[in-house]
């Protein structure tokens, strides 16, 4: 029965190996191309551990080569990478490796553990190290885009890899007093493995789930604001045809003075129209062409008069810009939405809005400023938190303004001092998706 167990253990190590591999390069270069070629690759990579650690005991040098070999032949197969970079990925992650175990060795050299078990502890130890830094890349590469969880589950996560590591040098130091527990320990030392690797595993999805919520959000936003164009654009059209209905009857009114000879009424009654305005359209204070800027413009002004904020506009841009209206519509409407309600929490008489929009040799530049009276708190990782009570679809703005912004290799400049709150917005027309 004990062989038995052994024999799993020697089994199931060397699979843990290389999903610990697997997830590295995952980490780097994301999910590869899963071909049968590809399988077979990852095969012969087994049998290779395999050999290793239950029949012949490959050199050093010999273990290095082939480990590099293999792990380079596989991300050939799986990812459409240069020579260069295959050939630094499997260098690295071999040289990472071998570099964890060394040290790791030393340590338990040091604490005084016995040498009949001291290959299977550093083994143990070694893997469990090089899967923490595989989650540790993954987690903070900045293709992946995971958000952060918070840091309270992150340190209750944590702990387990922390926990395994004490129990199992307890579990080894009473193998190496108690022969009898040697099977114990390797296949204790196996299960708490596969342990660390499935709440890993479960971290990832954690932070994904946080990445789907939060863009299940911002869709939301998205789709309010797109909902505040299409009102925009009916009131728009309801007043467009309000003034031809207008026109008609003005002008027949016209025309009949004119039949009678009434030419003092006539020329009276034309300029009450041009004093008056023949429709009571709200004032335009953008006029670059673009629908998206000025209608969002143009909406917020007409808020701003209502809510008494002084409103300084400069819109100097092209009617056509090469931006996804979605980005543009997310980018001023958010920062226009968040100006508002900031200032409307400052007594009258002292708010104001400065916007200024500009699109000069493919750069775009946005620079909004307002007062505000509330101290805005942040997270424990600087994002600024919402003052307002719903905070499941509120305090995404800048987040979702990030998110647009990083379409266009854009930053995000934040300014808060002195009761005043500035965010500048740079984006690069040469890299936008359409363009």
């Amino acid at each position: 029965m004990n062989r038995y167990l052994t024999t799993i253990s020697e089994l199931l190590l060397p699979l843990l190996h290389l999903l610990i591999i697997q997830k590295c390069m995952k980490a780097f270069w994301g999910s590869g191309k899963k071909t049968l070629k590809v399988y077979i690759e990852w095969s012969i990579y087994y049998v290779f551990l395999l050999i290793n650690d239950i029949g012949i005991d490959f050199p050093p040098h010999l273990l290095l080569v082939g480990n590099v070999l293999l792990i380079f032949t596989i991300s050939s197969s799986a990812h459409k990478k240069s020579v260069m970079q295959r050939c630094v990925f499997s260098l690295l992650i071999c040289t990472a490796w071998m570099l964890v175990e060394v040290i790791v060795m030393a340590i338990l050299k040091t604490i005084g553990f016995d040498t009949a078990i001291l290959k299977d502890a550093g083994s143990f130890i070694s893997k469990m190290c090089m899967l923490l830094l595989s989650v540790i890349i993954s987690h903070y590469i900045k293709d992946n885009h995971y958000s952060e969880i918070p840091m309270k589950y992150f340190l209750i996560i944590l702990l387990v890899p922390v926990g395994s590591i004490y129990i199992m040098h307890h579990i080894f130091l009473i193998a190496a007093a108690h022969n009898e527990h040697a099977i114990f320990s390797a296949t204790a030392s196996f299960l708490l493995l596969v342990v660390n690797y499935v709440i890993f595993e479960v971290y990832d999805w954690i932070s994904r789930d946080a990445e789907l919520r939060e863009q299940n959000r911002l869709y939301a936003q998205q789709l309010e604001l797109c909902s505040q164009q299409a009102e925009e654009r009916e009131s728009l059209y309801l007043e467009l045809r309000k003034i031809r209905h207008d026109l008609k009857k003005h002008l027949t009114i016209l025309l009949e003075m004119v039949r009678i000879g009434q030419m003092n009424e006539t020329e009276r009654y034309i300029s009450q129209l041009l004093d008056g305005g023949i429709g009571e359209r709200p004032k335009e204070v953008s006029r670059s062409g673009n629908i998206v800027v000025d209608s969002l413009i143009n909406n917020t002004y007409a808020l701003a008069q209502k809510y008494n904020i002084h409103f300084n506009i400069n819109v100097f841009i092209p009617a056509s810009l090469p931006f996804e209206s979605g980005h543009l519509a997310i980018i001023l409407g958010n920062l226009m939405e968040n100006a508002l309600e900031a200032c409307r929490e400052i007594k009258e008489g002292d708010r104001f809005i400065n916007l200024d929009i500009s699109y000069v040799k493919e750069v775009f530049q946005l620079s909004i400023r307002n007062n505000y009276q509330k101290k805005r708190k942040k997270d424990t990782i600087g994002h600024y938190l919402t003052t307002k009570n719903d905070t499941i679809y509120h305090g995404l703005g800048l987040s979702s303004i990030n998110h647009a912004v990083a379409n266009y290799q854009g930053q995000v400049e934040i300014i808060d001092n002195d009761n005043e709150f500035q965010v500048i917005v740079v984006m690069y027309g040469s890299y936008s998706e359409n363009g």
